[in-house]
């Protein structure tokens, strides 16, 4: 049997502020309503089939993996997500996965791609499943012209459906890229095949020191090297092999590559409405719906969201990483999360915040409920907007719907259950003197996402 491991984990600090830390860009649904994460999934569902595809990602990425592979109405039994216990890159990840599951050949893929041609796909992996018996092998991408921002792979003698690996090199300048694609080299996608005794000879060859995840799992996570799976192993194996993947591909890496797969061939590439006069080349992304004007601009990223504006030059857009690194130094929460922030039970949008209240837009999906607890320091009015909330009040149960409202008090010990088949839309009002979603004493077992 082959499995296949999909891994949504990253952080995709080059995309702020569109990506943050605790709702990285897998998960951003800017594709017809679909998440790259869902994309990726829904790709792999033909080939592997639902039962062996695993997912690997963080302890705060596991609830919304969990809620989007709801949406897609695939129930994954529990062993089949992976948490890594701390963020240390892929190998660690993948040493996990192996751990739980044994003696298989992996397929490795990144949620964060964009491709086409499904048949294409199907053949090229079907290729490197077959090469991985014997070899480490990996897809290769065909490139469509020279491009500085990915890694290269010159194959060598054919073996299989592909090539042996002649060299792994990294990020060249243009002049080198040019020469690189005259001479047949592919571009480095990522994604890794390999039978777990053969990649585990090859981590106790070349990367000893993360051997013990395999060996321990969990418990040999937090000695091992935080380090990528190319550069740990695969670009020191002399087993490496590379089959051509030809179809479209893109990392989605910067806002460049957004600018390439949403260009509508008229100057502009958005999610939105846009007025454009004598402007080209413009990417402009709004979180919600807003009409946006250009006049006598060119080669300019504007993404806009509820909390921050983006505003540079399309040819700089790897530096937005820098503006996400500055913000993380101050310990600025906007590089950390939206205004729209993810539980187990839904999520909440900010709507009104200052320093004695907060106006939130609350959503519980259908048979979801939040653990019992209590503020401190505030008290909360909220009124229904859509659906039906079964409300426990120190005690009490009450059904409150459309148009009706509840007061809890400070220090009432409180819940949230959506009982129906539709989501539960709601507004809360907060007033306090201490507004921090911090505020909270649990009542009962839960995590503190749970609130």
């Amino acid at each position: 049997m082959v499995k296949a491991i999909v891994l949504a984990g990253g952080v995709g600090s080059r995309l702020w502020p569109l990506s943050r830390e605790e709702y990285p860009k897998q998960f951003l649904k800017l594709f017809d309503g679909e998440s790259l994460f869902q994309l990726t999934v829904k790709r792999l569902l033909p080939i592997f089939g639902p039962d062996n595809i695993l997912v690997s990602t963080g302890k705060r990425y596991r609830f919304i993996v969990s809620n989007q592979l709801e949406e897609m109405k695939l129930e994954f039994e529990k062993d089949q997500l992976v948490v890594e216990p701390e963020a240390k890159s892929t190998l660690p990840a993948l040493l996990l996965a192996m751990h739980r599951f044994g003696e298989d050949v992996y397929g490795v893929f990144p949620s964060d791609h964009a491709m086409n041609g499904a048949e294409e796909f199907r053949r090229s992996v079907d290729g490197a499943v077959r090469l991985a018996r014997s070899h480490i092998a990996t897809l290769g991408i065909v490139p469509t012209r020279p491009h500085t921002g990915y890694g290269y792979i010159k194959p060598g003698e054919p073996v299989g459906d592909g090539y042996r690996v002649e060299r792994f090199v990294e990020k060249p300048d243009l002049e080198t890229a040019r020469r690189y694609v005259k001479e047949g080299y592919y571009w480095n996608a990522g994604m890794l095949f390999a039978r777990t005794s053969l990649f585990v000879k090859e981590v106790e060859k070349y990367c000893p020191e993360n051997l013990a995840v395999f060996e321990e799992g969990e418990a040999g996570y937090g000695s091992a090297k935080g380090v990528s799976m190319e550069y740990g192993v695969v670009e020191k194996t002399k087993k490496a092999a590379v089959v051509p993947y030809g179809a479209y591909w893109n990392d989605l890496g910067s806002f460049s590559s957004f600018f390439e797969i949403m260009n509508n061939g008229k100057g502009v590439a958005t999610n939105t409405e846009v007025v454009d006069l004598d402007s080209r080349d413009n990417l402009v992304l709004v979180d919600g719906r807003k009409l946006v004007s250009l006049v006598d601009v060119n080669d300019l990223v504007v993404v806009d969201t509820r909390d921050a504006l983006l505003i540079g030059s399309r040819k700089s857009s790897q530096r937005v990483k820098e503006v996400f690194k500055f913000l993380k130094g101050e310990r600025d929460m906007r590089a950390r999360r939206h205004t729209t922030v993810y539980r187990p039970w839904g999520f909440f949008t900010y709507m009104e915040n200052n320093d004695s209240s907060r106006v939130k837009k609350v959503v519980i999906y259908p048979g979801k409920r939040m653990t019992l607890h209590r503020h401190y320091h505030r008290s909360e009015h909220w009124v229904v907007v859509r659906g039906v909330a079964e409300i426990e009040l120190d005690g009490k149960k009450l059904i409150v719907g459309p148009g009706e409202s509840t007061y809890v008090p400070r220090g009432a010990v409180h819940l949230l259950r959506n009982p129906g088949r539709v989501p539960l839309e709601m507004i809360e009002v907060q007033i306090g003197e201490y507004l921090s979603e911090d505020d909270v004493k649990k009542e009962e077992e839960g995590g503190v996402e749970d609130l």
